[in-house]
Formats: structure tokens, C-alpha cells, sequence
């Protein structure tokens, strides 16, 4: 049975379940798995403030993408301004409440909950304190991830707008460019960001 310290030496990959024993890299370069050749992890420069930038930014795009209608639709002389909250809310409105509560959990719970985290996380590394918090928001975070789906929806929203464009005029408003700039931005990080990439760092910065 091999102890934590020697479990946290180790790697598995993702997609063959191929375990690795973790080396030091050279900068910008990454580790490969051994039997399919995919991406186990990478050398990042300076990781922990370019994610900290990057999860202000993606914060405050996400607070505006609330803060506003995505879309503005007039449709006869009637016009309809669409908000993220009014997507769940006509559900819960319609007596659709899974369908409601899916919907806010993915939209708008689970975003909000994994980029505040994120940020409190990266503060915490930041400033080198409150490791056990650290340590359970990393367990968070991979809990989480595999959930998220904020891209999936603003793929919706594009296939309901084309679908409109013949019967209705069609507004972007401020929010949906947040919106597209929030997922284009929750998509590098998830794809160049990796978990091991921050438990990495957290083990560099507490020593352990």
C-alpha cells in the first residue's frame, strides 16, 4: 500500500488510466503519457498570476453577462429583452421545476460557484495562507469541473436565435458578448489549466 506522499509522486492519465511517475519540467514543456501519447500535464510560466488575472476577468464578464439582456427581441412592434435569470425563471413561471433548477444549476449556480472559487483559491495561494481551505477547494474544483457546460448552453442560445432570424428582429445585447467572451476565456483555462498543473503549484507554495 503505498503512503499519500508517495501517491501524490504519481499521475494517471486521463484517457488510458496509464500511471506515471511526475518529473520536473523544463519550461513550456509537458509531459506525455507514455501509451497514448496525450497531454498529461505542463510547465506553465508565472501559472499562478495569469490565472488569477484570467478568473478576475472571467468574474467580472460573468457578473456582466447577468447584469443585462443577452438578447433584445422584437417581434410585431413587441419587444422582449432575454436575461440569463429569466431563462429558469419562465421555467419555475411554467411549472417546469426540474427543468428550472437544472437549468439555474447550470447557468448559473455552478458558474458562479467554480469561478469564486477559483479566485478565493488563487488569493489564498497568492498570499500563501489557509492551506486546508486550499487543499478542499482543489477537491471542489474537481468535483465540479466535469459539470460544467456553460458552453453548451451559449450554443443553444445561437441555434434558438438562428431559428428566430426569419420571424423576428434580433438584438446582442452587452450580456452575450460577455457571455461568449466569459466561455471562450472558461474554455482555455479548463483545456490549458489542468488540475495537477494547480496541485502542483499548491505543494511548491505550502512545501508539501
Amino acid at each position: 500500500m503505498l503512503s499519500n506522499h508517495e501517491l501524490d509522486k504519481l499521475v494517471i492519465c486521463k484517457k488510458c488510466a496509464t500511471l506515471h511517475k511526475k518529473i520536473i519540467l523544463a519550461s513550456k514543456t509537458k509531459a506525455i503519457c507514455t501509451t497514448c501519447h496525450s497531454t498529461l500535464y505542463r510547465k506553465h510560466e508565472d501559472l499562478l498570476n495569469k490565472s488569477l488575472a484570467l478568473s478576475v476577468t472571467t468574474l467580472i464578464f460573468f457578473i456582466t453577462a447577468n447584469l443585462f439582456p443577452i438578447v433584445t427581441i422584437d417581434f410585431a412592434g413587441s419587444v422582449n429583452g432575454i436575461t440569463l435569470s429569466s431563462v429558469f425563471l419562465t421555467m419555475f413561471d411554467k411549472q417546469f421545476y426540474f427543468a428550472g433548477i437544472f437549468s439555474a444549476f447550470v447557468i448559473f449556480l455552478l458558474p458562479l460557484t467554480l469561478i469564486v472559487n477559483f479566485v478565493i483559491l488563487l488569493l489564498f495561494m497568492k498570499l500563501k495562507i489557509n492551506e486546508r481551505a486550499v487543499k478542499k477547494m482543489l477537491v471542489l474544483l474537481s468535483t465540479l469541473l466535469p459539470w460544467n457546460m456553460v458552453e453548451i448552453f451559449l450554443i443553444s442560445i445561437l441555434v434558438a436565435m438562428v431559428k428566430l432570424i426569419g420571424y423576428a428582429e434580433i438584438n446582442f445585447g452587452i450580456s452575450f458578448w460577455a457571455l461568449v467572451l466569459f466561455v471562450f476565456i472558461d474554455m482555455y483555462m479548463t483545456k490549458n489549466i489542468s488540475m495537477i498543473a494547480l496541485w502542483g503549484m499548491k505543494e511548491r507554495i505550502y512545501e508539501r
